[in-house]
């Protein structure tokens, strides 16, 4: 975490070297077509569930963070009416993931693994939004729109330490092998979604929000447990959605700015008919409403804007 606050600190302290290489971003001044590029920390989390019933016999704690982002932005703008696509790939981070057992549910957790040694596999999250300004007033504007979001995120723990109830409660402690893979998991969510933007400007300020509400559809959890050969896949109800954030950009010459920005973007829980497939046999048996998840992530990142 440390090294990469360090990093966006370098950054900062070398913005005035960076406008001359903005000068590459554009190849016209007319300002129809704008381009973000960007560098983040983020912190994810993520939950699976297991229930019987309204009983929860499991949860799966997955998170990471520091993790490095980059995210680049694309925006066309004709009359009033825009296009934009965004798209942010995530790699490294500090993982971690705890996993908890009820055998009774009115008494505290009876099993508990902990893996320190989680890793983020891959993380991807794209967007795609159009709409129109429907207000302008003095240096503030005011946009509508609507598109769908995905993301995409896996993890794979490895190692780690457990304590079971076996004979009694909490009777059986221990450690896996270091170089054991444990679980892994997946989330995939599609999300169409309504948008509204705001934007002001004061002087070579610009500040910026953008709030999208929506609902989760045919969201996805896939869950390996290696140890014991077992596929879980959770298909998730639908759930609602919500994602804001906001910039804050200076601009340093014609049509060139830098940004800092933040982005909170968070699924809520929903509950999910699960079918399990033995990797061995290939038998497969469902449960209705027998798991659940639900999806987090914030992020601050620095970056560079240009128009064309």
């Amino acid at each position: 975490m440390l090294r990469r606050l360090a990093i966006l600190s370098l950054i900062i302290s070398g913005l005035p070297t960076i406008a001359p290489a903005a000068e590459m971003l554009q190849t016209s001044a007319d300002g129809t077509v704008t381009f973000r590029g960007s560098y983040g920390i983020t912190a994810i989390e993520a939950n699976e569930l297991v229930y019987a019933g309204k009983s929860k016999l499991s949860q799966l704690i997955w998170r990471s963070t520091a993790v490095s982002t980059f995210t680049g932005e694309l925006t066309a703008e004709v009359g009033q009416f825009y296009l934009r696509a965004t798209g942010t790939l995530g790699t490294g981070g500090d993982g971690h993931m705890r996993d908890y057992d009820w055998l009774v549910e009115s008494r505290p957790w009876s099993d508990r693994s902990i893996h320190p040694d989680t890793r983020l596999d891959h993380y991807f999250a794209g967007s795609i939004e159009a709409g129109r300004e429907i207000l302008s007033h003095g240096n503030t504007s005011i946009a509508l729109g609507g598109g769908a979001r995905y993301t995409d995120v896996k993890w794979t723990a490895w190692g780690g330490s457990y304590v079971y109830s076996s004979s009694d409660f909490r009777d059986a402690r221990g450690k896996f092998p270091g170089d054991e893979k444990a679980i892994s998991y997946r989330q995939q969510w599609p999300v169409p979604f309504l948008a509204a933007n705001v934007v002001h400007s004061d002087g070579p300020w610009t500040f910026s929000s953008a709030f999208q509400g929506g609902v989760a559809l045919q969201g996805r959890g896939t869950d390996d447990h290696w140890m014991r050969a077992l596929r879980f896949i959770d298909h998730v109800e639908a759930t609602p959605a919500l994602m804001i954030s906001g910039a804050a950009e200076y601009e340093i010459r014609p049509d060139t700015a830098i940004f800092v920005s933040g982005a909170f973007d968070r699924i809520f829980r929903g509950r999910a008919d699960t079918t399990m497939i033995d990797r061995m046999s290939d038998d497969k048996s469902r449960f209705k409403d027998g798991a659940g998840a639900d999806y987090m992530s914030m992020t601050l990142s620095l970056g560079l804007r240009g128009k064309f």
